[in-house]
């Protein structure tokens, strides 16, 4: 393909009926010249322009388009020559042109052609990834040395399937392929696939294999490596898929792990065995991604022997683990918005770390839950468990085990449906309902009291509750304001026994033998070989005549089935504020049965707008 001698494709001043030579640039050798753009017609070579005459000036034109290949020079009959003109540049053929300085389209600085085409570097230009990891591990190497001197480059792959040995990531170098599923690199050791070498380093739409599942070895290891990339990546079928021993803001998007014995384990880890350079892991963030089909533990937060705290996971599925789906072991301050956890054997495992010279930094304190589902399966928890709220979660036929948790957990605004079994310290398991706690409102009419709010004890439970009451007349300038706090408890349910062989201790968990209900002993009294037991903590029903076992050996016979108490009022009411207003209306605390209530009421023949706000701590 040729290309246009646009000179006097225009009139010209000066030229009319000019004789033009077409010469090769620096000779007088004639160029061969075409009437088009493929060089199949050649045209006359010295050529004779059109002419024509304006104001009495001659002008000057080709007759025809003319097409040329080789670099030219015109010379006019005139005594006029041109400068050299040069084709574009269409192919090197060979040649080098990495010199050759070139300027993006829009822009206004140009650069050498090599520094241009190095501005990505693809895993290609270093050779043809095959069939043979040692081969495709040299070429990989290759690429990713280019990349270590760039800090913030990444390494493009191809689609394929692509095996390899074990990679070392210096600072700031991505591997990126052309997404999960299409670029594959398929480990063949036994050990550290891919190791973070350096902070910023990472991964982005690829797939890393373990193929076989190998024993010991880690789909991705790092150690006290701090903004982890990882974008869009899938790890399978490793003994651990991803292992950071330590590691600060990372910010990991769409991480799916898969058949792996264990997913993640994100771990404080000075790694003392190691060298003792590990570190922390906090302030990090996974958004978005799946773990699926482990054999051991989905995730593992963990205190090793250094803190993991402040730590989020963002709308992950846990999906058909085996095991523990989720584990957080004495880490700290952990949120969950929005993941899921479905046909898992357990959904979470939340415990204490074992380390007891580290007791004041390795109980779990500060677990949020946020508009979670959790489908079958089981959650445990145990230790100190301070802070730990579900809110706005969804539970379908789980179990919850609370094996003597110090605090209790708190289910704010939660579904459970009725397949859901709360078993062991059944009462550390809170509900609470926002909207039962905030104000509500009514109208009275005459002296009739209103039941405004009311809160279910359970048995042994005690409470103290503030109500703060807004009444205005409707039919009058009268009005009234209240700040008022009241305790109350109910007593624990007594159940009666008989035929006793070893005397109970209180505090003691007894268990019914046939209906394995289970509850805490609070009152004995013992006449000796029968009595009556008063209970809380209570979870399931008794039975008459079934065997009561203790946990500290008391053995005997129950007499019949638990008797329930009445709520009770305790203590004095206090005013803090109250006005009025001549009004003879009045707010107070009530029981009605095992339900404690905040009345409202108001005067003959009024008719009284009232505004409630009532709260409750219980224990």
């Amino acid at each position: 393909m040729g290309f246009r001698i646009g000179f006097f494709d225009l009139w010209r001043p000066g030229y009319g009926a000019a004789t033009v030579n077409v010469y090769l640039a620096g000779t007088t050798t004639p160029a061969d010249i075409f009437t088009d753009e493929d060089l199949a017609t050649a045209a006359p070579n010295p050529q004779t322009l059109d002419e024509k005459t304006i104001n009495s000036i001659s002008y000057g034109k080709w007759q025809q388009p003319l097409y040329t290949e080789p670099t030219i020079e015109l010379v006019v009959s005139t005594g006029d020559r041109t400068g050299i003109v040069r084709p574009p540049l269409f192919s090197l053929d060979g040649a080098d042109g990495g010199d050759v300085e070139v300027t993006s389209s829009g822009g206004s600085s140009g650069r050498p052609l090599d520094e241009r085409f190095s501005d990505v570097i693809h895993v290609d230009d270093f050779g043809t990834l095959g069939a043979v990891a040692a081969t495709n591990n040299t070429i990989i190497e290759a690429a990713i040395g280019v990349a270590s001197g760039r800090v913030g480059s990444a390494v493009w792959f191809p689609s394929g399937t692509f095996p390899f040995t074990d990679l070392n990531l210096p600072a700031g170098v991505v591997l990126r392929g052309n997404g999960r599923g299409a670029t594959i690199l398929e480990c063949q050791t036994a050990d550290d696939c891919i190791t973070i070498g350096g902070d910023g380093a990472g991964l982005s739409r690829i797939t890393i294999d373990g193929v076989n599942l190998v024993a010991d070895s880690r789909g991705v290891f790092a150690k006290a490596k701090n903004e982890i990339v990882i974008d869009d990546v899938e790890i399978k079928r490793f003994d651990f898929g991803i292992y950071c021993k330590g590691g600060r803001r990372n910010n990991w998007r769409e991480l799916y792990i898969d058949n792996c014995n264990y997913g993640a384990k994100l771990h404080g880890d000075e790694d003392a065995g190691g060298g003792a350079d590990g570190d922390e892991f906090r302030n990090n963030a996974w958004r978005g991604g799946r773990v699926s089909n482990c054999l051991e533990i989905g995730v593992d937060l963990s205190f090793e022997d250094l803190k993991c705290w402040h730590n989020r996971i963002i709308g992950v599925g846990f999906d058909d683990n085996a095991a523990t789906a989720l584990q957080v072991n004495g880490a700290r301050h952990t949120d969950l918005p929005g993941c899921w956890f479905s046909g898992n054997t357990v959904n979470m495992d939340v415990n204490d770390d074992d380390d007891t010279d580290n007791e004041d930094i390795n109980t779990v304190v500060g677990l949020h839950i946020d508009g979670a589902s959790f489908d079958t399966g089981e959650i445990i928890f145990a230790g100190l468990c301070q802070d730990i709220e579900f809110s706005r979660c969804e539970f379908t036929g789980t179990a919850v085990t609370l094996n003597q948790p110090t605090n209790n957990v708190l289910a704010r605004d939660c579904i459970e449906d009725a397949d859901v079994i709360i078993s062991e310290t059944g009462l550390r398991w809170t509900r609470y309902r926002s909207i039962d706690h905030s104000a509500s409102s009514g109208v009275t009419t005459d002296d009739t009291a209103y039941v405004a709010w009311s809160y279910e004890l359970d048995p042994g439970q005690v409470v103290i509750m503030t109500a703060r009451v807004i009444g205005n007349a409707r039919n009058s300038e009268k009005s009234a304001e209240y700040y008022r706090t009241q305790s109350a408890r109910r007593p624990g349910s007594e159940l009666d026994y008989d035929t006793q062989t070893v005397d109970f201790t209180l505090g003691e968990i007894i268990t019914g033998g046939t209906s394995e209900a289970t509850a805490r002993i609070v009152a004995d009294t013992d006449a000796g070989g029968s009595g009556t037991l008063t209970l809380r903590d209570i979870d399931g029903e008794f039975i008459n005549n079934e065997p009561l076992t203790g946990d500290l050996g008391g053995e005997a016979l129950s007499a019949g089935e638990l008797s329930t108490q009445d709520a009770e009022l305790v203590g004095s009411l206090v005013t803090h504020f109250a006005r009025e207003d001549d009004a003879g209306w009045q707010m107070l605390f009530a029981v009605l049965g095992g339900e404690v209530q905040v009345t409202v009421e108001g005067d003959a023949d009024d008719e009284v707008e009232w505004l409630v706000h009532a709260d409750v701590i219980a224990t």
